[in-house]
């Protein structure tokens, strides 16, 4: 919005004659009024050029073209350099008033006809001049809330630290109008700082350069840990990058600065022409570094933990694998050795029965009876740690078959209902699938106390395995990071969330226990946890569709 002066317009024409006739002696006047200020307030040449172009003896040359307007704006930028400069608004009242009673003997003589009314005029002129300049102390303070707020806001969205920093970056240059700027970060294992985001340059600087703390401009902001200016990079012996001592004239760098004092880096801003920062501006800008340096401290954690949880989980998936594999050896050990050994047991009891009196024939049978209940129970031990049928058969049978083991040996009646169009699915899913209803059947057989639990399994149209196992038992009540927390359903859970899918377990006491799991066709490059996945699988039918087959 332009900005205005707030008087009639039959004080504007007041003002514009009185400006006329006060002009000869407007010398005089400013001078008195620059004594009198410096006796008050000792201000520096800065504040009092910007004090003195508030006042009508600055503005009479546009009031006499008519242009309020003109001077409005310069009310509005003079306000706001004054707003940074730090000067208090009672000051600049007071420097007002000191200008209109210097301004009210000479407008006396001018008008002694018309003496209260001219003075009138002076005081609503100095009234909205304090007004204009109050918005100007406002938006100056509104600007530097809104960039605080921005920062903090790009910590909030910002979906990782080099997206953080280019907005940081950007919010800095947009708030003091610099044409570039560029953050670097400590690098603790070259002990350099690297250019970390850059705006402004056209090409990206090379992320490579690095320089040590104490070296050139920014390395001496990163040794003292404060603020510091180059007025003008032409003229300035101290190393700095080529592309930036081409871009700009004058450079404004604040460090990042951890809350235990820590540096760890530097945002730097560059100007395109000689460009010396005022007291607010330093302030400001070193405000916006703090808040940046806490968001780009949380934002590194975040990524070094997401770095480390992405590890656990390759190294999770990994021992997986490894249990897979050292499974199958144990088995195929167990059946060549141990498994053959009995067999060869059995063989030589046989033989050994014939030549044996008919007194010592029972011993052989019962002897008989232990190696085969032995070789039985080897035999499932074989099945549980690297099933055949699950191999030769594939998944369905292999579930079936762990249903009819339930029945067989716990008493627990299982039923299993699979979609036509299920099909047969890669190696790696068909063994996760395989183990979460394996581990799902040990656990209503040993805790449930159930006197049925249904397998369900279909297809999404998307290739998607959905999978529920669902049981009548007691239930128990779920306690979310609990140190009681089962590690069966631990491990089912990694094996599912390591193939991109979703297992959810629901329970209660005496509501019995229901398992659901949705994982995609293919295993993902990437562990991670799809948000399709998580819609597909929370509008999902649990029931079966019509077209199924039940064992």
């Amino acid at each position: 919005m332009s900005p205005f002066l707030p008087l009639k317009e039959s004080s504007r024409g007041l003002i514009v004659e009185l400006a006329r006739a006060l002009k000869p002696s407007f010398p005089e006047i400013t001078a008195a009024w620059r004594n009198r200020m410096f006796e008050e307030f000792q201000f520096d040449g800065r504040v009092m050029t910007s004090l003195e172009r508030l006042n009508l003896g600055t503005g009479f040359a546009l009031f006499c073209q008519g242009e309020f307007g003109s001077f409005a704006e310069n009310l509005r930028y003079f306000g706001t350099r004054l707003a940074k400069l730090q000067v208090e608004s009672t000051a600049v009242a007071r420097s007002l008033e000191l200008y209109q009673l210097f301004c009210e003997p000479y407008a006396g003589k001018a008008f002694a006809d018309r003496r209260s009314e001219v003075v009138a005029a002076l005081e609503m002129f100095s009234s909205a001049t304090f007004v204009a300049v109050s918005v100007a102390y406002f938006e100056a303070q509104r600007r530097a809330s809104a960039a605080l707020l921005s920062v903090l806001d790009a910590e909030l969205s910002a979906p990782d630290l080099p997206a953080l920093l280019k907005r940081v970056l950007e919010i800095t240059a947009a708030t003091f109008g610099a044409q570039l700027g560029v953050v670097l970060l400590r690098d603790a294992e070259a002990e350099s700082l690297k250019v970390k985001a850059a705006v402004g340059f056209g090409a990206d600087p090379d992320e490579d350069f690095g320089i040590r703390p104490g070296e050139g401009f920014s390395g001496r902001v990163a040794m003292t840990g404060e603020p510091d200016i180059l007025t003008d990079t032409d003229n300035h012996d101290e190393e700095l990058n080529p592309i930036v001592r081409r871009h700009a004239r004058s450079l404004w760098a604040v460090p990042l600065k951890k809350s235990t004092e820590e540096i760890i880096g530097v945002v730097e801003i560059g100007f395109a022409v000689p460009y010396t920062w005022l007291p607010t501006e330093r302030e400001l800008m070193r405000a916006i570094a703090d808040r940046s340096a806490l968001a780009i401290d949380r934002a590194q954690m975040t990524d070094a933990l997401r770095e480390r949880e992405t590890r656990i989980a390759e190294l999770s998936g990994h021992l997986l694998r490894v249990q897979e594999e050292e499974r199958k050896r144990i088995s195929r050990e167990l059946h060549d050795e141990t498994g053959q050994g009995l067999m060869v047991i059995r063989l030589y009891l046989g033989m050994l029965e014939s030549c044996l009196p008919k007194a010592a024939s029972s011993k052989i049978k019962e002897t008989f009876a232990v190696v085969d209940r032995t070789i039985e129970g080897l035999r499932r031990m074989i099945g549980k740690l690297s099933p055949l049928v699950l191999q030769e058969l594939g998944l369905i049978s292999a579930i079936r078959k762990e249903a009819k083991d339930l029945g067989k040996n716990a008493g627990v009646k299982a039923h299993v209902v699979v979609s036509d169009n299920f099909g047969r699915l890669s190696p790696e899913i068909e063994t996760a699938i395989y183990r979460v209803v394996q581990e799902a059947l040990h656990n209503v057989a040993k805790h449930a106390q159930a006197k049925s639990v249904n397998i369900q399994m279909d297809r999404g149209e998307d290739g998607s395995v959905h999978l529920v196992v669902e049981d009548d038992g007691v239930g128990f009540v779920q306690r979310t990071h609990s140190r009681l927390q089962s590690f069966g359903l631990a491990g089912m859970r990694e094996r599912i969330v390591g193939l991109g899918g979703i297992l959810k377990v629901r329970s209660g006491k005496g509501k019995g226990t229901r398992i659901e799991v949705l994982v995609p066709e293919s295993p993902p490059v990437a562990l991670a946890l799809p948000a399709m996945a998580e819609t597909h699988f929370n509008v999902r039918n649990a029931a079966v569709s019509s077209g199924s087959t039940a064992s």
